[in-house]
């Protein structure tokens, strides 16, 4: 096939295979490590983080270099206890090989059937949802016994989903408490309030039942091979844009599959993209997310969206200068919203004990309105010096000739609004300029 006729690689708008995804060796390597040791993980990992993915490449990786028999299951948006079942059930049929037959007969024999896509009578009066759970979440059990000791990996999805349902969390830890010997859980979620009230609330049977592991950034690294293979393979070039395009996707693998594919879509057949294309594909993007940012950010309250301005520019919650900046009345009135973001995966701590907005494109957009502290950067590039209103050279703003032209440029940007911050980089030495200008 001729490099005319190539699909772009870059997949955003579903689920990828594990062909089209981002390899993510490390964090499949701890969790593996944790499972073959006999202990749970919970694996906590915002919305679009490639989780499920990861998910998959786990239990892959279980079942070809573990030796182990790896079932996942997705409880995403589950809404009774024959849900929880049926999706229980539908997981342990998809098994393959000798397995699938045992699984099938071992159901039959309980009176568990699903012709019809539900629970139905087979062999024996047809049990109640609830009955089925309980004879379901014992399958590991059967499994490791019929497959000569075989350590069991199981993977739930999702699994904050269940705390809407009464009691179901009690359920499960009355088998899986028994398990240790057997299987191995790895409970997964993109709602971290939720998936942290079951395992870290010491009123919640689950309490304690896991070890909390947290799907981190893509590194920088990981992302550049990953972009730079996927245009090779296809007959174009990346080199020029490559670390502009790293830099604003931030490590976040859905951001970066949006800005590449964008960025492919416009680098002509054979062709090389730079940064004046990747800035024409980033504002593409920027457009194309406009609603879903807007939408989010409607869906706020004052305070919540006083907090977001205050985190986009730069600023802790609770510093003196986001009060002043967006108007909150203290800092006892930022510490809901603050919460309420990080639950609702808008915002994630740092390593540095403050918070970060999740989402590059959110915080681009965020910074974009009125409201938020504007920064400019001069840094020099190739003789000349550049203006930019990011970390990025995507976000290229102006070119001077000299440095006198470049500040006055970055002095328009910050001026007439509140706490303006330029950074201005008086230096050609590499070790001197940041990562993302050299």
């Amino acid at each position: 096939m001729g490099t005319e006729a190539a699909l772009n690689p870059f997949i955003f708008s579903r689920p990828v295979t594990a062909e089209e995804a981002i390899q993510r060796d490390g964090d499949v390597e701890g969790l593996l490590s944790l499972a073959e040791g006999g202990h749970n993980a919970t694996l906590f990992a915002p919305r679009r983080y490639g989780k499920t993915t990861l998910l998959k490449q786990l239990v892959d990786a279980a079942e070809r270099r573990a030796g182990m028999l790896g079932v996942l299951v997705d409880f995403t948006d589950v809404l009774s206890e024959a849900d929880v079942a049926a999706r229980l059930e539908h997981a342990y049929r998809a098994l393959q090989g000798p397995l699938t037959r045992f699984i099938a007969n071992h159901l039959q024999s309980v009176g568990i059937g699903t012709p019809a896509g539900g629970l139905v009578l087979q062999r024996s009066e047809r049990p109640e949802p609830i009955a089925a759970v309980h004879e379901l979440l014992d399958l590991p059990v059967k499994l490791h016994d019929a497959n000569s000791g075989r350590r069991v990996l199981v993977v739930y999805d999702e699994f904050q989903a269940l705390i809407a349902l009464a009691g179901m969390d009690g359920v499960f830890r009355s088998h899986l408490q028994h398990h240790g010997d057997v299987a191995s859980y790895v409970f997964s979620g993109s709602e971290p309030s939720l998936l942290r009230e079951l395992f870290e609330d010491r009123a919640r049977p689950l309490y304690g039942q896991a070890e909390p592991v947290r799907l981190g950034r893509l590194p920088n690294d990981d992302a550049s091979d990953f972009v730079a293979a996927r245009f090779a393979a296809t007959g174009k070039q990346v080199d020029p844009a490559l670390w502009s395009l790293v830099y604003a996707a931030d490590g976040h693998p859905q951001r970066l599959m949006l800005l590449a594919h964008r960025l492919w879509a416009l680098t002509p057949a054979q062709g090389t993209a730079d940064v004046a294309l990747l800035t024409r594909a980033y504002e593409a993007t920027m457009r194309q997310v406009d609603a879903e940012m807007r939408g989010l950010w409607d869906s706020l309250n004052a305070n919540e969206r006083r907090v977001l301005l205050g985190v986009a520019s730069g600023f802790s919650p609770t510093d003196s200068e986001t009060m002043a900046l967006t108007g909150l009345r203290s800092r006892s009135s930022a510490q809901r919203p603050t919460s309420s973001l990080v639950g609702r995966g808008v915002l994630e701590h740092t390593e540095a004990g403050g918070y970060r907005i999740i989402d590059p494109l959110l915080h681009r957009w965020t910074r974009r309105r009125g409201g938020a502290r504007p920064i400019a950067y001069v840094v020099p590039r190739e003789g000349r010096w550049l203006v930019t209103d990011g970390p990025s050279l995507a976000f290229e703003h102006s070119r001077h000739e000299s440095l006198e032209a470049a500040e006055r440029a970055a002095e328009q940007i910050v001026s007439g609004r509140p706490g303006g911050d330029m950074i201005v980089f008086d230096t050609h030495d590499p070790n001197d300029l940041p990562d993302w200008a050299v």
